[in-house]
């Protein structure tokens, strides 16, 4: 019996999409055996089958996250696998050794090893076949849904032949009626669970393209901001001559006072031109990352023109944010959404956003004035609360879960001197939960 747990876990291990190690071979070993034995003792063979079933799936699911979806497909073709190789060995030996050398009493002893040799060489040959085509990333198979589907095609199947075929019913045994019922529920669940599995993947792929759709955009915005800005440079460059001219006319002339009407109204106005520019787009280049630049950059360019005063303090290039970018751009684009609205209400909007690298990782820090009504900070916290009639209050609520999703990330929202601030870590860990 351990021998053909032994098996089992050997063929998984030669179908594997990654090399597994001695560690997670005992592990796989270990985990079938509680899964299947027990119950196999007891002499009921269906639900230690299905219990091996169940641990495989389990193992491939949590063993590797990256390749959960071909851990699950290769871990149920190992187990058919199994008994393909095992029931032709059996056969072949059978038909291969004389018999009078197998009712020999020491046969065992040399024919077991050699069933197991044989049925090693042929696992790992055939193995190797099944990765050579499923893994080559080629054609439908190099999208993860397309793998979800197979597992559940597989795990349907697999149960199918498990309870129609090594599940013997009885006619009038109600207890036996209720138990086929049962498994067959089970195996459809874990069917449903899969499908459920590749619609959320897919859900999520579709929400970081769309992000990336976005991004683009954004970044289009922001090199048509900068493209008008550098033509009106260009053109203050063009007209400087013409400045310094008309300046030494007043000059050679002495008149100091027509001097000083035309340097008041058409010279001084020209350092909006060229303080314009330093808002938004003088340290954005400092950013690294193509997602949160554009999204930086758009919604400073809006901020501006909706006539707020904007400061940008990055003074080191930020290559890496230690967390997913479309979730940091979730949440930068909620805090400042809500710092624009909140600035704008104010006699003197302003808006200030400090990205400060360190060397634990990356300092974010959004201020804005706002206009203090007397609602306390624990108010603004809560799920559904909003100062603004008719609005849903759940872009804070929705930002603090996508932060409580991740332990390297701290996040601190205080009011300070008439200024709102959101104050956010990133440390520089990889391990982060996922929700």
């Amino acid at each position: 019996m351990l021998l053909s747990f032994f098996q089992l876990s050997l063929a998984i291990r030669n179908v594997w999409p990654r090399r597994m190690g001695p560690k997670a071979f005992a592990a796989l070993y270990v985990l079938l055996l509680l899964a299947g034995m027990p119950v196999t003792l007891l002499g009921c063979i269906p639900y230690g089958l299905f219990g091996i079933l169940v641990a495989a799936c389990i193992y491939g699911l949590v063993i590797d996250r990256d390749t959960a979806y071909q851990n699950v497909c290769m871990a149920m073709i190992g187990i058919v696998l199994t008994v393909i190789v095992d029931n032709l060995l059996s056969v072949f030996l059978h038909m291969a050794v004389p018999l009078a050398l197998s009712d020999q009493p020491y046969f065992p002893y040399i024919g077991r090893p050699v069933h197991l040799l044989l049925f090693y060489f042929a696992t790992l040959f055939c193995g190797r076949l099944i990765k050579k085509v499923l893994l080559s990333h080629k054609g439908i198979l190099r999208l993860p849904q397309a793998w979800y589907l197979l597992d559940a095609a597989l795990l349907l199947l697999i149960t199918i032949y498990l309870f129609d075929n090594l599940i013997s019913g009885q006619d009038g045994s109600l207890g036996k009626m209720i138990y086929n019922n049962a498994l067959h529920l089970s195996g459809y669940l874990l069917v449903m669970l899969f499908l459920f599995l590749a619609m959320r993947r897919f859900y999520l792929e579709q929400v970081q393209a769309d992000a990336k759709q976005k991004a683009l955009l954004d970044l289009q915005d922001y090199a048509h901001n900068l493209e008008g800005l550098y033509n009106s440079l260009r053109s203050f460059k063009h007209d400087y001559v013409n400045i310094l001219l008309s300046l030494s006319g007043y000059i050679e002339n002495g008149d100091i006072d027509q001097l000083k009407e035309f340097f008041d109204n058409k010279i001084f106005p020209t350092k909006n031109l060229i303080d314009q520019g330093d808002y938004k787009l003088h340290q954005l280049g400092n950013i690294g990352v193509l997602e949160i630049k554009s999204l930086l950059s758009a919604k400073m360019i809006y901020a501006h023109d909706s006539g707020i005063d904007v400061t940008i303090d990055i003074p080191d290039r930020v290559d890496h944010f230690p967390m997913d970018t479309v979730d940091l751009a979730r949440i930068l684009g909620i805090f400042l959404d809500n710092a624009m609205e909140a600035a704008l209400e104010t006699r003197q909007p302003q808006i200030g956003l400090n990205i400060l690298p360190n060397e634990s990782g990356v300092a974010i820090i959004i201020r804005n004035r706002f206009r203090d009504i007397g609602v306390a900070l624990h108010k603004l916290k809560q799920k559904g609360f909003s100062t603004k009639e008719g609005h849903p209050g759940i872009g804070l609520s929705n930002a603090r879960k996508i932060i409580s999703s991740y332990d390297n990330v701290l996040h601190e929202t205080t009011m300070q001197c008439g200024y709102f601030i959101q104050h956010m870590e990133l440390t520089d860990r990889k391990e982060y939960r996922l929700c």
